[in-house]
């Protein structure tokens, strides 16, 4: 069921019948995980952003920037926008991998050198050209990859 906040939230998501791009709500209605108002509140803030580029989640260490930032990408995903990449510590891309699945259905790979050379061989020159899962990657392997990286247009 929906804690008190999200059912607020829901019901002016109601009230504005024909807004197509209503932000987090598609990401809110299916995930699995019980979120804080502060969290929906810093991922709709992230959505409407005038900074056309993205903007940064910063707050406290255990304040669910996981959550807040996989709202995100999670109403990106609903709204067709795929390409999406999320550049992380190498210690965590598996966690960050298993979390997108778990709570929020999200498909992910984790692109790393043994990667993107089994992919290679199948005939994909870039392994970040991937629309149907978000692409997870180290900070270091981004850093060594810069020139494909920017292949993509990412969302």
């Amino acid at each position: 069921m929906f804690t008190p906040h999200q059912s607020a939230y829901f019901a002016n998501w109601l009230t504005q019948t024909g807004k197509v791009e209503n932000r987090v709500s598609r990401a809110m209605a299916s995930a699995r995980v019980d979120m804080n108002p502060h969290q929906i509140e810093a991922a709709r803030f992230a959505l409407k952003s005038p900074l056309e580029k993205g903007v940064l989640l910063a707050d406290e260490v255990g304040l669910g920037k996981t959550i807040e930032a996989s709202l995100v990408m999670a109403q990106k995903w609903a709204e067709g926008k795929r390409n999406i990449l999320l550049v992380v510590p190498a210690s965590l891309r598996k966690q960050w991998s298993q979390e997108l699945q778990d709570k929020f259905e999200l498909p992910s790979i984790i692109i790393d050198s043994k990667v993107a050379a089994a992919l290679k061989k199948e005939g994909i020159h870039n392994p970040f050209s991937h629309e149907c899962k978000i692409v997870i990657c180290s900070y270091e392997y981004v850093a060594r990859q810069k020139e494909k990286v920017q292949l993509v247009d990412w969302h």
